[in-house]
């Protein structure tokens, strides 16, 4: 049974959640000196703790999480947020009542802006084996649609625990379609902030078993990615007039660098998925994207970071406009969700055009492998190669070499954005930018075919690319790309007519190179 391997708690309830709440504003408030003003309630948090899974001597966790054991998980996950929930309703009508004694805790006209931070899984003690550190299957709020409405909350804030690293080892998920099925109950919201929604890449270990157990598994991810475009196609009817502001950033670059091998074939995100009645249900488009589109058209910002393609953009030929758009930013990855990349070697290199099939068999836990033989892999590493070396977790081997724009996969996607910025698509556009990171980190063997070539950066940097446009009064168009490129005559025609034809405000940077991609922490916290 499940409960063999789960230390069974009682998740926090709404008046213990409103009592903890209450008492750490007072602790606050008592600290201040006087004459100062009490602090209110705005921002709120709630630690979402995963429950302890037991490893125990005797009773060891088996490899694989079994259904019951997950639904145990995600029950607490899901009684936890509707707790939360239910404390904030309870505070918003303490402050409704006028003979409240705790009308200095919330003001009449005060807004709430909750957190919530999703805890990694602990285990007791550690684990045996590495297949259960890195989770596939995603948490979700069971029933959404019967929590309270909020009147006061102005800002949402979802993400992982920021006291936890941000590799994928031990984190659980959250679907993608959970922040939509919260901002239904929020009439007020005018912010969702979403700056990582768990999704991730495979990662290039040095280590052949490592790769197989933290793989990630194609056929959950495109499913998840096809249930937030559903989420988006209900929520949209409820989405509250008020919301003008969203950050949606998919995926994160690793803590090591964005460490990939951009030599292996990717999986193509954009068939039909296996929870789909019908193999036509987005048209044969990506489904993120789709749902990004549909949600740009409600928003006054959108800041993006994902997998998409040139359906995310309106286009000339649909009736849909972003007629509130006024600041757009989209970082898009170099693979598109299709499994092909927008970008080669210096050389021309693309080992695979196309991304691979998702099957039922393979690509989904624990499809075709071996466990047993995936433990032997991994214990024959670690004697042969490793001995008293660093973590074999800590061990990298990427393959980034694509720095060159592949023209009939980058120019369509230019175009696309190029032409949703017209007047008539986004009236009241102030600031819009395109933009991704390239990274020149080979393999060794590949490093050696380039030795004294001038068609590499100097050095392992990364750099930027990035069409914008920018608003300070007149229109502008900036690009930043290799000196040696230019995208095709008819996307430059879509830029020039941004700026009506004035080529001296069309201007072209080179690229800038820099040592590693620094970002900014609070932008997780």
């Amino acid at each position: 049974m499940a409960s063999q391997y789960i230390q069974i708690a009682t998740p926090p309830s709404k008046n213990a959640i409103l009592e903890s709440l209450v008492k750490n504003v007072r602790a606050r408030n008592a600290r201040l000196p006087p004459g100062r003003d009490k602090m209110v309630f705005g921002a709120c948090e709630l630690k979402v703790e995963m429950p302890l899974l037991l490893n125990r001597p005797g009773a060891p966790l088996p490899c694989r999480e079994s259904p019951a054991e997950f639904e145990t998980v995600n029950a607490r996950f899901s009684a936890q947020i509707h707790a939360f929930i239910n404390a904030l309703h309870a505070l918003e009508d303490m402050a409704d009542k006028a003979s409240s004694d705790d009308l200095d805790l919330c003001r009449p006209d005060e807004c709430l802006r909750p957190v919530i931070c999703v805890s990694n899984q602990s285990f007791e003690p550690h684990l045996d084996c590495l297949h259960r550190a890195f989770h596939t299957r995603r948490l979700t709020v069971q029933n959404p649609d019967s929590l309270p409405l909020l009147n006061r909350v102005t800002r949402l804030r979802i993400l992982p625990d920021r006291d936890s690293t941000f590799d994928p080892i031990n984190m659980r998920s959250v679907s993608s379609r959970t922040p939509l099925g919260l901002i239904t109950r929020l009439p007020q919201l005018r912010e969702l902030d979403c700056p990582w929604l768990w999704e991730r890449l495979p990662v290039a270990f040095t280590s052949k078993a490592l790769r197989i157990i933290s793989r990630v598994w194609a056929g959950p991810w495109r499913d998840d990615r096809a249930e937030f475009a559903r989420a988006v196609r209900h929520a949209m009817p409820l989405l509250p007039p008020s919301l003008i502001k969203v950050r949606l950033w998919f995926w994160r670059p690793s803590s090591h660098g964005d460490e990939v091998d951009q030599a292996a074939q990717m999986p193509d995100l954009v068939g039909a998925s296996s929870l789909s009645s019908s193999t036509n249900e987005f048209g044969g488009m990506d489904p993120v994207s789709l749902g990004l589109r549909d949600l740009g058209s409600r928003l006054e910002e959108l800041d993006v970071r994902a997998l998409i393609t040139p359906d995310l953009f309106p286009s000339d030929g649909d009736d849909l406009s972003w007629p509130h758009m006024r600041h757009l930013k989209i970082e898009f990855h170099p693979c598109a969700p299709d499994g092909s990349w927008y970008f080669s070697g210096p050389r021309g290199e693309d080992p695979h055009a196309t991304g691979f099939a998702i099957t039922r068999e393979e690509h989904y836990p624990p499809g075709l492998e071996d466990d047993d033989e995936t433990h032997q892999l991994m214990s024959d590493e670690e004697e042969e190669y490793w001995g008293d070396a660093p973590d074999v977790y800590d061990l990298r081997n990427p393959d980034m070499f694509r720095l060159r724009p592949i023209a009939e996969r980058i120019n369509p996607l230019l175009l696309a954005f190029a032409s949703s910025l017209q007047r008539q698509k986004m009236p009241a556009l102030r600031d819009a930018e395109l933009f991704t990171w390239l990274t020149w980190r080979p393999s060794k063997d590949r490093a050696k075919e380039y030795e004294g070539s001038d068609e590499v950066p100097p050095t392992s940097y990364e750099e930027e690319t990035a069409p914008a446009v920018g608003g300070d009064g007149k229109v502008k168009v900036t690009w930043q790309v290799g000196e040696d490129w230019r995208p095709e005559d008819r996307v430059i025609k879509a830029f020039e007519d941004l700026v009506c034809g004035d080529r001296d405000n069309m201007e072209w940077k080179a690229f800038e190179f820099v040592e590693e991609r620094e970002e900014d922490p609070e932008d997780y916290i």
